[in-house]
């Protein structure tokens, strides 16, 4: 029914896994089709970006990945902005009242605090895993209290969901920015992430100490920054936003 719900190949549904892009990628290695969709209720070893943990409790969120298969045209690099887009288009296609904002390279925020993150692994030579974590069900007192600052969830937000309907949206809309694969990002895809980018604007600092403002993504998909009047592309890596008190330069 999932598979003809969501016009995918192929589909599988468990109640808990290590991971669902550990289990995309024993698919991938069988020769699964592009967009088949492995989902779970729960996650023991959920991972974001650079192995940290992703809290992934049962029946809170949306915990799937699917695959895409890399033509030489495409550039797999923009991957997880892509899907970030589709990610935000799906919750605002379900909760009008939301503005989804999308933080270079791979979360999906909501007034600021992440609901979403998209973690894409590669696999043997054109294989593409693509996660998606989000949080739906959550209240503020389900998140750690390490994270209820900087984290949030649908229902958070004043949205309630079906997790079926979400998925079938966000799947619908990753198929529209990923199949085919862009090699670049066009003027209409540019002028979306700009108008969704929380980051323009603010001074941020990245992953090897180099500090600026964000100016905006490029084509290719880098984040661009000025950095003592200077323009320049980081591609790889991720940026933390400077306190206010940086930002105002003070």
């Amino acid at each position: 029914m999932w598979q003809r719900r969501w016009n995918v190949p192929y589909v599988e549904i468990h109640d808990s896994l290590p991971s669902t892009n550990a289990r995309a990628r024993d698919l991938a290695r069988e020769g699964a089709e592009p967009f088949s969709v492995v989902i779970s209720e729960a996650q023991t070893a959920g991972r974001g970006r650079g192995g940290k943990r992703w809290d992934s409790p049962a029946g809170m969120g949306l915990w799937l990945s699917f695959l895409l298969r890399v033509q030489a045209s495409g550039d797999p690099t923009l991957v997880p902005i892509l899907v970030g887009l589709a990610a935000a288009r799906a919750i605002e296609a379900l909760c009008s009242t939301l503005v989804a904002g999308i933080k270079w390279p791979n979360d999906v925020e909501l007034e600021g605090r992440k609901v979403a993150g998209i973690l894409c692994e590669r696999e043997g030579v054109d294989a593409l895993v693509v996660g998606v974590g989000m949080n739906v069900r959550q209240s503020e007192d389900d998140f750690a209290p390490a994270l209820r600052a900087c984290a949030t969830s649908l229902k958070a937000a004043g949205c309630r969901v079906d997790r079926g309907e979400l998925a079938r949206i966000l799947l619908g809309e990753a198929r529209l920015v990923l199949d085919p694969l862009p090699g670049i990002l066009d003027d209409a895809l540019r002028r979306e992430l700009r108008r969704r980018d929380t980051l323009i604007g603010r001074r941020v600092s990245t992953d090897t100490g180099s500090q600026g403002r964000a100016m905006g993504i490029a084509p290719d998909g880098a984040l661009l920054m000025e950095v003592d009047g200077v323009s320049t592309a980081v591609r790889a890596g991720g940026v933390r936003v400077e306190s206010r008190s940086s930002e105002n330069g003070t």
